[in-house]
């Protein structure tokens, strides 16, 4: 089957202004995969969460489903007797013969399902924070396997060969996007995606007062260097509980304050959004923490999630001491990932096979949901080669092999500040992934 891309990425833009969605591991914390049972559990439970006009889409980080080959994810029966959207994953950290596996599984979602299937893909993801993975701070922060501009164009162009007209997009940190190497990275994809954390932005004063403008600042940069193209917002959060990070603390008020400064700023001003994350205890609760629900799936959320007009403040509002830090630490993140050497770009390659312990990865069992990766920063998610299994915490890539068990759901968030408190962020980031059992990205 195949698509007009340019008539379906057009026709796309204005519906995907309203998508308002969670990012889902493939696996649970005990390191089973997730049946599509469990996805519908959650898809359904979205949907009907107090205080919102209801979630519906599903970012995933792999089409594959854990421990299989190229088997695609039971995500998809479930969105599709859900009727939640899809913003498909594609693994791309874990080699050509995991990416292989990708394409296969979502075209082999394709041939059995046709339009009930393809209606609901709002997009594709080739990949989540490889680039921030390979650069210098990414590897000191053991973000895990990543890869360079040239392995992921290579993916990008793979993708568009199939002529499946889907809106591509890539999901990496802020400090990615702004570094010129990867250009050609931005001009090869329909959107990017942004990927951020202020809670792993332990190199700034990253308490809760300051949150929203590291958020607004990271993710107006990411804007400025998207050369016009549209920015989603793939992944953030704050934790409900863990330990402290930096100046930030892990608390449910701490996370229904972001929720009303930031998701509910991105829903006033119609940006793509998937949080972080509905369900990160299934069953087990991960350190940290940033589930809006606990373990019992029918449980009432653990804060307001109702907007009020007084929160929805405009990104383009924020002005601070922080604002100014931010801009500098963007500054010299940049710089600091300026390139990342060869030899980083082709261990990513290399070792992406089954060792790369991604959450949710191809060709490995994805067994814990993904979270977020503590050490990339405000916004790395870290899913990198130490995935956890069974949260959702941002940061964490759960498409990918790696040394962890892929079953994972999730990712985890990698800090991706540019300093040594980022790799602490992503230790902690990669202690989660490890916790859902997903391969984590630092």
């Amino acid at each position: 089957m195949r698509f007009s891309s340019a008539i379906v990425v057009a026709g796309a833009a204005s519906a995907n202004a309203a998508l308002q969605g969670f990012n889902y591991g493939a696996g649970l914390t005990t390191g089973a995969a997730k049946t599509q049972q469990d996805f519908e559990v959650d898809f359904k439970r979205a949907q009907n969460l107090p205080g919102t006009s209801g979630w519906n889409a599903a970012r995933l980080y792999t089409s594959v489903q854990a421990g299989t080959k190229n088997s695609f994810i039971s995500a998809i029966p479930a969105a599709i007797a859900t009727n939640t959207k899809l913003l498909l994953g594609v693994w791309a950290s874990a080699g050509q013969d995991a990416v292989t596996a990708e394409l296969e599984a979502i075209q082999s979602a394709i041939d059995q399902y046709g339009s009930k299937f393809t209606d609901l893909v709002v997009g594709l993801s080739c990949g989540s924070e490889d680039l921030y993975r390979v650069t210098p701070t990414g590897v000191k922060n053991k973000a895990g396997i990543g890869a360079g501009p040239d392995v992921l164009l290579n993916y990008i162009n793979q993708i568009k060969a199939k002529n499946w007209g889907f809106s591509i997009g890539h999901v990496d940190t802020w400090t990615a996007w702004t570094n010129s190497s990867n250009n050609e990275v931005i001009e090869a994809i329909d959107w990017l995606g942004y990927d951020g954390y202020p809670y792993f932005e332990t190199d700034l004063s990253n308490s809760i007062d300051n949150a929203k403008s590291q958020f607004d600042q990271s993710f107006g940069a990411t804007k400025g260097a998207s050369m016009g193209k549209p920015v989603w917002m793939t992944e953030s959060g704050w934790p409900v509980s863990g330990p402290t990070s930096g100046q930030a603390e892990a608390s449910i008020d701490n996370a229904e304050r972001y929720w009303q400064e930031v998701a509910c700023m991105l829903l006033a001003e119609g940006v793509p959004t998937f949080w972080y994350t509905l369900r990160d205890a299934e069953p087990t609760v991960p350190s940290p923490s940033f589930g809006i629900i606990g373990s019992q799936i029918d449980s009432d959320p653990l804060y307001d999630l109702s907007c009020s007009a007084k929160n929805s403040t405009s990104s383009s509002a924020s002005s601070s001491a922080t604002s100014a830090m931010a801009s500098s630490a963007m500054a010299s993140s940049a710089m600091a990932s300026g390139t990342a050497t060869a030899t980083a770009t082709e261990a990513s390659s290399t070792a992406s096979g089954s060792s790369s312990g991604e959450s949710g990865s191809p060709g490995v069992a994805p067994l814990a949901s993904a979270s977020p990766s503590s050490g990339s920063g405000s916004s790395g998610s870290g899913s990198g080669s130490s995935g956890s299994s069974n949260s959702t915490s941002p940061s964490y890539m759960p498409g990918s092999p790696s040394a962890a068990s892929p079953s994972s759901t999730g990712s985890m968030p990698a800090q991706y500040s540019t300093g040594a408190a980022s790799s602490n962020g992503l230790s902690a980031i990669a202690a989660i992934a490890a916790i859902i059992g997903l391969v984590v990205h630092a």
